[in-house]
């Protein structure tokens, strides 16, 4: 982790569409002063609402700091 902070990644394969209305989101949150954990928090809780019925489409993504 040689100069690294903070990773996002997946545990499974995300459809493209879903990965990137994620990134979006959290990078949407990140830059609006939040701190990572709660920018990344709030795009879960985002996705979650969205997709509630298909949690395979955000889930998977984890933040490691």
């Amino acid at each position: 982790m040689a100069g690294i902070k903070s990773i996002i990644m997946s545990l499974w394969k995300i459809p493209d569409n879903e990965t990137t209305e994620f990134m979006e989101l959290f990078y949407t949150n990140w830059l609006a002063d939040k701190e990572i954990n709660d920018a990344f928090r709030q795009t879960q809780l985002t996705m979650m609402k969205v997709y509630k019925d298909d949690p395979s489409k955000w889930a998977g993504f984890v933040l490691i700091n």
